[in-house]
């Protein structure tokens, strides 16, 4: 299972939070998001730090650590997609900390003949977004001087 290193909260974070979005999933009948779920926010604060550090907003804003960045789902059927990990990434090129989640989804039935069918569409469609992507990433890195 993913895990991130143990939250450990100051005195001016809650141990478990109770984010925005919580509030709305919790009490607002017509929120869009309410079907959804989302694994506990066992990591710090995503948003807002100051980039290429691990400092929480120093500029005069001094914005509030925020859990801006999530991982919803949703499922039909309880039981059918289950949260293996959820966690945040150290990576600190922007004032985000991206997040990932891993599940294990059961599907009713797969026809072998159209799974490959569509894996080879995928695959071949990755190749190509896979080498755009790194040529993006890396001409991105370069003009922040990290490369």
């Amino acid at each position: 299972m993913l895990s991130s290193p143990p939250f450990k909260p100051t005195t001016s974070m809650p141990s478990s939070p109770t984010t925005k979005l919580h509030k709305e999933m919790k009490h607002n009948r017509a929120f869009r998001l309410r079907p959804f779920s989302e694994g506990p926010l066992t990591f710090a604060p995503t948003y807002k730090y100051d980039r290429n550090s691990n400092a929480f907003d120093t500029s005069e804003k001094r914005r509030v650590p925020a859990w801006c960045d999530r991982v919803l789902w949703r499922s039909r059927e309880e039981g059918r997609v289950v949260l293996m990990g959820y966690r945040r990434w150290e990576a600190n090129v922007s004032d985000h900390r991206p997040v990932s989640a891993v599940f294990r989804v059961t599907v009713k039935r797969v026809v072998g003949e159209a799974r490959g069918r569509e894996r080879r569409v995928v695959e071949g469609w990755w190749r190509g977004m896979e080498v755009a992507l790194l040529a993006d990433a890396r001409a991105f890195y370069e003009a922040q001087a990290v490369m």
